[in-house]
């Protein structure tokens, strides 16, 4: 009985052991039939396709090609981006194998006996259909397969180009590229337009190249023209509440009667261009705005909509009070109260009484002067300050700077008689207190005190 137990023994571990040897011979014959090439599998001629189809995920995208070019099967009005599909075009012309497998049986090891997807290339001759399974991290390729008995490995995973997100393939509308804006104007509440001036003699700083075209010229910053237009092309396009719009759905986003429109002239290397962006109402989701004439809609966040849409001429002036090249300034004559101070500028030193005194303390409370708000109300309060600024400049040799009591935290200044805005004033009682110090002898404590 025992020897009868120790042969069934024997027999069970001869039959394990053939069956070791037999799936060992099983994985050479199949590692035999792998070959390590570089080989194009596929290559796709754009121009003779007749569609795309691909299904991953168990989501499926089709587009056809027609004359007019490449759209969206089912769904004629969605603007489809033309590049981004030759991008996606560009995967497979051509797609290339760096090993292939030949007289597969056993698709699961690839991941190939249900395809992770499938992308189905038509033409007027048929179908050609690309299969893709697992992803080999080990090799960082994808097992792939165009027809069967054949696998391949490929460098290109090109499963991951293939979005089933229909807005992947958005043609949005964009700020276009420019090298100069040049001329930027607002139509309805708050309108303006402002153009490029450079080289012209609108102002005694030659810091300024955008003038208000009203017939006063009033100058605008170029850092703020700028951060305004990028703004406009940093925004979010491909956030569209619809694609669909129309002269007679655009009421339903406050865009048959913007809220505000800016149009902005421009040029580049080659040439010149303009475009149009609109801002409408809330949504429930942001506020609406279009670019152009387009039929895209888009969405941008609250704190985009009031910082662009309230964009006007005085959000655009300068920060600062004044511009002033140092080298250029000959004089400044200051009354401050009850004081009077008198300053000539020769060369390099700046002279009170015929004698050198340190003006750095009030150079710098000048430079420092900024407008927080911009108005033209007339002054009603008591006169703070008045200083006159003598320039070397024909067109422009004098600038009077006049500060009239407002509130507790601001004064009202005009320049050269013009109301400009609201300066703090805190900066103004810093002017104030450099230039009393000079006027009575004590600037060295005042430089130190502004610094």
């Amino acid at each position: 009985m025992k020897r009868q137990k120790n042969l069934l023994i024997l027999v069970g571990v001869l039959a394990a052991l053939c069956a070791g040897i037999a799936a060992v011979k099983g994985v050479q014959k199949h590692i035999d039939k792998v070959s390590t090439v570089s080989e194009d599998i596929l290559s796709i001629d754009p121009d003779t396709l007749t569609s795309i189809r691909w299904t991953v995920g168990g989501k499926s995208l089709t587009f056809a090609n027609s004359d007019s070019g490449w759209q969206q099967q089912d769904d004629d009005a969605f603007p489809v981006d033309q590049d981004k599909i030759s991008d996606l075009l560009d995967h497979f012309a051509p797609l290339t194998a760096s090993f292939v497998i030949h007289d597969v049986t056993d698709y699961s090891q690839y991941g190939l006996d249900k395809p992770t997807g499938t992308v189905t290339f038509s033409t007027a001759d048929g179908d050609t259909t690309l299969s893709m399974g697992s992803f080999s991290s080990m090799d960082e390729k994808r097992y792939v397969m165009l027809e069967k008995g054949t696998v391949y490995l490929v460098d290109d995973d090109v499963e991951q180009a293939l979005s089933t997100d229909h807005d992947t393939f958005l043609k949005t509308d964009s700020v276009p590229e420019y090298t100069k804006i040049t001329k930027i104007s607002r139509t309805g509440e708050n309108a303006f337009s402002a153009d490029y001036l450079p080289g012209e003699t609108h102002s005694y700083t030659t810091d300024y190249h955008y003038y208000t075209d009203d017939g006063s010229y009033t100058a605008l910053s170029d850092d703020k023209i700028d951060t305004f237009v990028t703004r406009l092309k940093n925004l979010d396009w491909s956030d569209y509440a619809t694609y669909t719009a129309s002269d007679s759905s655009l009421g339903d986003y406050g865009l048959s009667s913007p809220e505000a429109s800016f149009a902005i002239d421009y040029e580049t290397d080659d040439g010149s261009g303009s475009f149009t962006v609109s801002f409408g109402k809330a949504g429930e989701d942001g506020y609406y705005c279009r670019m152009n004439d387009s039929a895209i809609v888009c969405r941008v966040s609250e704190s985009d909509y009031t910082s662009l849409a309230g964009t006007n001429a005085n959000t655009l002036r300068p920060a600062a009070l004044l511009s002033l090249d140092w080298d250029k300034v000959t004089a400044l004559d200051f009354s401050v109260d009850d004081v009077t101070c008198a300053v000539s500028h020769k060369g390099s030193k700046f002279l009170y009484n015929d004698e050198e005194t340190d003006f750095d303390a009030v150079k710098n409370a000048v430079n420092a002067l900024n407008v927080s708000s911009y108005n033209s109300e007339a002054p009603t309060q008591k006169q703070e300050m008045e200083f006159t600024i003598s320039l070397d400049n024909t067109n422009y040799p004098t600038l009077t700077v006049s500060v009239y009591r407002y509130d507790g935290e601001s004064c009202l200044v005009q320049l050269n008689g013009e109301t400009q805005g609201l300066v703090s004033r805190s900066q103004i009682s810093t002017l104030r207190e450099t230039v009393t110090a000079i006027a009575l002898g004590k600037a060295d404590s005042a430089d130190s005190a502004a610094q």
